[in-house]
């Protein structure tokens, strides 16, 4: 039996070092997208979402194949932490919980600047807005016939 687990658990390792490599580049993506200049054009932030759901399928269907591995382990965990190899598996679980802490807030903060982008989108669309409405007013005052200055005409 300890045979079998020291498989599952070099197995498990093997598929943790490679979720971990795609969170990198999930990391690397969320550093990238959060440097991109405000506001960030539409082809950029496209382009960035289509690498993030191809990285992400990828992390699910690795996640798929772990997840039996990580079931079996748990199963007998008073004997896999006695094994060696599980402080490695241990340092991998934490590492990985970094960097999702770390993509995650690299997220919030590039959802936080894209919602200050719309903000200061519909704030200049009102500004243009509520200028064209003064113009035509303006414009429509200066159109309108002006009476003639009766008074001065008449003594002149």
């Amino acid at each position: 039996m300890t045979a079998d687990l020291s498989l599952v658990l070099a197995d498990y390792r093997t598929g943790l070092d490679t979720e971990l490599s795609v969170l990198a580049q999930l990391l690397d993506l969320a550093i990238r997208q959060r440097a991109l200049p405000e506001p960030a054009s539409p082809e950029a932030l496209t382009a960035l979402a289509l690498e993030r759901e191809r990285l992400l399928a990828t992390l699910a269907g690795l996640e798929q194949q772990v997840l039996p591995l990580r079931t079996h382990l748990a199963a007998h965990v008073a004997v896999v932490r006695q094994m060696p190899g599980y402080a490695g598996v241990a340092e991998r679980h934490q590492r990985a919980a970094s960097l999702i802490a770390d993509i995650a807030r690299l997220d919030d903060e590039s959802l936080e600047a894209l919602q200050r982008a719309e903000q200061d989108r519909r704030a200049a669309a009102h500004s243009l807005e509520t200028g064209e409405a003064t113009l035509a007013a303006y414009r429509r005052t200066l159109q309108q016939p002006q009476a003639p200055a009766g008074f001065f005409t008449q003594r002149g």
